[in-house]
């Protein structure tokens, strides 16, 4: 309930002030909302940061926690590299929306990020997002212009966005002063600097992409932001099967197979859509639209689009290549067996990778043909592991003790400056805990002895 105050005995100052509640961050307002350039979850995150002049990790670290302790337990790789996912569909978007949404008291979050799509693709959002951040340079520096402010769109999330919509140039991932992909959660609250050098990421040239099937993603990527923010859009996944099946009864009177092969598709392609039930990739969403030539949101509008009988297009331009994986033969699989058997029987104490990497072979393919061998000889590594830091944290804390007791031989008092001094050139820290303890050990026994002498 809000609070009222009355203020003195004048008449003017006697009727009741109505003071809303205040939020505990400042109620930002997101960016281009219902248009193609609009702002994501953690863009607003980063500039909410910026606001309150403090680091978007800190932010995170130290104050969302109040809305939700599950965020106190994201360590360091949720900010390096699936911090992307809280523009996405899952549970780090369902998180961080809740968050921000109780933090900042604004309930129009859902559409900065994917979640509108949560009913239509799977769960694991394969080949929604990019895995490192992308930007067009010649937005950035249109931005940086105008003094409003950084802000990074949420077209600029989808792993297929390669070329800006607006300006027709190949985005980027690389810092053009380092060379560097930049992490989603920066330690500058600034989203245009370069997270390791500070250099301006729209200093870079721009470089053209004119693609009529790259443009094509784009414009269906920007329909679908744009449209995702309309009231009454609910996209899911039985329409897109309505759809599918509509499209097959009006071009190829419902044979599946030969509408299949007018796409460019496997003959029995759509018999997961519609026989299992299973939800399409945004790949596969991408390329059964521009077949059909319909952009992704318009199947998902208010009144859907009529099915039609016109030329379809092939989508082999739309798909990417993908590596080849070849089956090991059984000789193969039988050498790769026997040489794991060797490694665990003997002092190898390589990781799979290593072993992998000597072999030709990935270290996935090792733990699918051989996943109890594999298992046993990752124990083993991890703990070898183990065994070498402990071992390497006992040498250290005897340097440190040794450093004390031959201070105190010169005549010296071991203090942490003149320690630190004679151990930060052999990688011995101070900060790190066990140190320290050995440290405070070292000079407490030391006063135990001065105690004892009086």
């Amino acid at each position: 309930m809000s609070d009222m105050k009355v203020i003195g005995d004048d008449a003017d100052f006697s009727v009741p002030v109505e003071i809303p509640p205040r939020s505990v961050l400042f109620r930002l307002p997101p960016a281009g909302v219902g248009t193609v350039g609009q702002e994501s979850l953690l863009s607003l995150i980063v500039r909410t940061s910026r606001a309150h002049c403090v680091s978007p990790r800190r932010l995170v670290r130290e104050v969302f926690p109040r809305a939700d302790p599950a965020v106190a337990k994201l360590g360091l790789a949720f900010f390096n590299l699936d911090g992307g996912t809280v523009n996405g569909l899952g549970r780090y978007a369902e998180m961080f929306t809740g968050v921000v949404a109780r933090l900042t008291d604004r309930e129009d979050l859902r559409h900065l990020t994917l979640l509108p799509w949560k009913d239509v693709f799977p769960s694991n959002g394969q080949g929604l997002l990019v895995r490192h951040p992308r930007w067009c340079p010649v937005c950035l520096k249109t931005q940086l212009d105008r003094s409003d402010g950084t802000v990074f769109p949420l077209i600029w999330s989808f792993d297929r966005y390669s070329v800006c919509l607006a300006h027709r140039v190949a985005t980027e991932s690389r810092c053009p002063a380092c060379a560097k992909q930049q992490p989603f959660f920066p330690r500058y609250p600034d989203l245009a600097l370069c997270h390791h050098c500070g250099h301006p990421l729209s200093a870079g040239i721009p470089r053209e992409n004119n693609s009529p099937a790259e443009l094509w993603v784009a414009e269906a990527i920007g329909d679908m932001v744009r449209r995702q923010s309309e009231t009454g859009f609910t996209p899911n996944v039985r329409r897109f099967q309505d759809f599918v099946s509509a499209q097959v009864a009006a071009a190829t009177g419902g044979n599946r197979a030969a509408f299949c092969r007018l796409l460019g598709f496997d003959p029995h392609g759509l018999r997961g859509w519609l026989d299992r039930g299973e939800r399409p990739s945004f790949s596969q969403l991408l390329a059964f639209c521009y077949g059909v030539g319909i952009l992704p949101g318009e199947i998902f509008g208010q009144e859907p689009p009529k099915a039609t009988s016109g030329q379809l297009r092939k989508v082999a331009e739309l798909r990417k290549e993908r590596q080849a994986c070849p089956r090991p033969t059984p000789a193969r699989r039988k050498a790769l067996e026997e040489v794991l058997k060797t490694a665990l029987a003997t002092g190898d104490y390589r990781p799979v990778s290593s072993i992998a990497a000597g072999h030709d072979i990935s270290p996935r393919s090792l733990r699918y043909w051989f996943p109890d061998l594999c298992r046993a000889l990752s124990d083993r590594y991890i703990q070898a592991v183990k065994a070498n830091v402990a071992a390497n944290q006992a040498m250290q804390c005897a340097r440190m003790q040794e450093t004390v007791r031959k201070v105190e031989a010169e005549g010296g008092y071991p203090s942490r400056r003149r320690v630190y001094a004679l151990l930060h050139r052999e990688g011995i820290w101070l900060s790190r805990s066990h140190v320290s303890e050995a440290y405070r050990k070292a000079i407490g026994s030391r006063f135990e002895k001065d105690a004892r002498k009086t």
